[in-house]
């Protein structure tokens, strides 16, 4: 049996029907799309979600249903799921996000067309804490999944350069994968695994980009809650982040945006202006008016930048 394009790993923890059973239904459209496998694991969960998750699977038995009877962790229940995928790409799926009509059709195009050294795409969002974030004043998650449906049905065939990605849902090449070995399980249950990848990536030679072409909604937090335990995990591995790599840079959202609308300007100055990059334009444009400083004085600085750069 030849192996599919993709191989979705969506990671469930609790409260399946406020997160994974809509994650899993806007999946239904590609469950028979020879090109793509799913897999479903629940991590562990201590209410009712693995009863439920097995019978959604039952349901849809295209899909690989792994119910895990202990709590993995981010990293250790992404890598169990993996270990089992037959895709020559991975895409970690968080199971707070909903795929609007046509994701997974751009992103087929999308790693087709991907150069040999880019091993880690990272699609872009209404919620994340880098460079993917895009944003529209007022917009509900309704109005996310047309907008997003728009991106999807007219690309753009541009990549971004990413210092990290988020990886609330994030492609990655198997084979670059497998040589760095997964996630790094010493971040238990969650918090900065992925910048850890993301900076081993680029150490191993790989590229990593944002795709402009692919939108995934992302609902939020939905597994870990600001407690004073999930506080504590926090300072933990971002003290274990920098003692792997001390040259690490945390660079706020808007910076990552910044970076890119610089990019676009090159774009605009080559002539290779489109609807479709116009439209972007517009939302990461609003992501960084969004962003601004509280303080009325960095406030003020980051506008001028803003008028500055573009």
């Amino acid at each position: 049996m030849s192996s599919p394009l993709l191989s979705l790993v969506v990671l469930g923890f609790r409260n399946f029907d406020v997160t994974t059973r809509a994650c899993l239904d806007s999946l239904v459209p590609w469950l028979d799309d020879p090109e793509i496998e799913v897999l479903v694991v629940d991590n562990g969960s201590p209410d009712d979600s693995a009863q439920k998750t097995a019978a959604w699977c039952a349901a849809h038995p295209q899909v690989t249903c792994l119910l895990s009877e202990s709590n993995r962790g981010f990293a250790g229940g992404m890598n169990w799921g993996a270990g089992q995928a037959r895709g020559r790409w991975l895409l970690l799926v968080n199971n707070d996000t909903i795929f609007p009509a046509r994701t997974l059709d751009a992103l087929k195009s999308v790693v087709r067309e991907a150069p040999a050294d880019v091993a880690m795409l990272g699609p872009v969002t209404n919620a994340a804490g880098n460079g993917q974030r895009l944003w529209k004043p007022g917009a509900t998650h309704e109005d996310w999944l047309q907008v997003g449906q728009w991106l999807n049905e007219n690309p753009t065939h541009q990549l971004m350069p990413a210092y990290r990605c988020d990886f609330f849902c994030i492609a990655i090449r198997r084979d670059a994968w497998d040589r760095l070995g997964g996630l790094d399980l010493d971040f238990g249950l969650g918090y900065y695994e992925d910048f850890d990848f993301s900076l081993r990536l680029s150490q191993a030679g790989y590229r990593q980009m944002i795709t402009e072409d692919v939108f995934i909604l992302h609902v939020g937090s939905a597994t870990f809650k600001a407690s004073p335990a999930a506080r504590a995990l926090i300072k933990r591995n971002k003290l274990l982040l920098k003692s792997k790599h001390p040259d690490a840079c945390f660079e706020h959202t808007r910076l990552g945006n910044l970076a890119i609308l610089q990019a676009y300007q090159r774009l605009r100055a080559e002539g290779r202006w489109t609807p479709g990059l116009q439209a972007r334009w517009q939302l990461r444009h609003g992501a960084l008016v969004g962003d601004a400083p509280r303080s009325l004085i960095k406030r003020w600085l980051w506008k001028r930048r803003i008028k500055n750069v573009l």
